[in-house]
């Protein structure tokens, strides 16, 4: 194996931002089940463990005690986790990353406390250590954690049991041998898991910029990178759009004589002309307000501008134009609440665009009726 590839199958390269947030939310999620449940049973244990004296009809024994401590503890450590997850994901306020691995770490130092206290005592009584086995089993499967950092989690509370072991009953032979190799199985779980889920976030994040993509190809012009009339479509049906029920000025424009610049000049030279007066356009009003509404023709959408505004910004694009070529226009304002609204406006000014080409060209026709 290459440092390289050894280094990203610990986990130890930097991830993508957008992986990074993408395993950081799975984590999140993941927490609110995962705390639940550690907090039912240390709940519940707690409990049981009144019952027990109370059918035994004896007070409660230092080991007991020390017990319903362990329970406590592990129980607090755990809703500190699910509290924080819950509030984020309910919220929906962004989460600290930060915060979400120490609430994490936190979580996970208490269980491997619990599971090395109440294991070992186990362990005297010559009892098996199932709770150990399946809290370190627990860890290694539930969180999305950096194998390097899983590593850590795994061999040093196996190997402070195993010292305590050791300094206790003892080890037998055959505990020499199968401990190492869970161990090392559990770290191969986390290991695998974490590549195969690291695998689901990058084809992800691929799709996700894929259908960006294609998203933007279906709403904006490819050549001058203004929104097309699909866009157009799509803000005016939406009735979320802050900006109906609003008044409007519209304006259709369209370059004069194009056909000439494509006819004597090509088709390049004709596209560099449709991308500098989209480029015009949207320096003066913005690229938001801005159309490409077919061929030559572009179209604004522009609300709540003044009129004394919109006429001295007009003004500016004329004066950005060369000798070259020029435009003619045709503008019209009205009272906007619905695509239909939309419509009808920019038929309207669509009309005056006409009078404006048939009058000589190079000019600007329209008139601001009273709302």
């Amino acid at each position: 194996m290459t440092r390289g590839s050894i280094k990203k199958t610990l986990g130890l390269e930097k991830l993508h931002p957008d992986i990074q947030y993408f395993l950081d939310s799975a984590n999140l999620s993941i927490a609110i089940p995962g705390s639940f449940l550690v907090m039912l049973v240390e709940f519940c244990t707690f409990i049981l463990t009144f019952f027990f004296t109370f059918e035994n009809e004896q007070e409660a024994g230092r080991w007991l005690l020390v017990h319903r401590f362990l329970y406590i503890f592990l129980f607090a450590s755990a809703a500190q986790l699910f509290v924080y997850a819950l509030y984020h994901k309910k919220t929906g306020i962004p989460f600290s990353r930060v915060k979400l691995d120490i609430s994490i770490s936190i979580f996970i130092i208490a269980l491997l406390i619990f599971a090395n206290l109440i294991s070992i005592e186990d362990y005297i009584k010559h009892e098996q250590i199932l709770v150990f086995i399946t809290i370190e089993l627990f860890v290694s499967c539930l969180f999305m954690i950096k194998p390097y950092l899983a590593i850590i989690f795994i061999v040093v509370p196996f190997s402070v049991f195993y010292y305590l072991m050791h300094i206790t009953v003892g080890v037998s032979s055959a505990t020499n041998v199968n401990y190492p190799v869970i161990m090392i199985f559990f770290i191969l779980v986390n290991v695998v898991r974490y590549e195969q889920y690291l695998k689901v976030a990058e084809n992800n994040i691929v799709n996700r910029e894929l259908a960006d993509k294609l998203r933007n190809a279906s709403r904006y012009d490819f050549l001058t990178g203004l929104k097309n009339r699909n866009a157009l479509n799509m803000d005016f049906e939406n009735p979320k759009n802050p900006s109906l029920n609003s008044s409007f000025i519209i304006m259709v424009t369209d370059l004069d004589d194009f056909k000439s610049f494509n006819d004597t000049k090509g088709h390049q030279f004709g596209d560099e002309v449709l991308k500098k007066y989209a480029s015009i356009l949207q320096d003066n009003f913005g690229k938001k307000y801005c159309y490409r509404y077919g061929g030559d023709e572009y179209l604004l959408v522009l609300p709540e501008i003044s009129e004394e505004e919109f006429l001295k910004k007009l003004e500016s694009c004329k004066e950005k134009l060369t000798d070259n070529f020029h435009f003619s226009g045709g503008y019209t304002r009205g009272f906007v609440s619905n695509s239909k609204d939309l419509h009808v406006l920019i038929s309207k000014a669509d009309q005056n665009l006409y009078q404006a080409k048939g009058s000589g060209k190079n000019k600007i026709i329209g008139n601001f009726e009273a709302l």
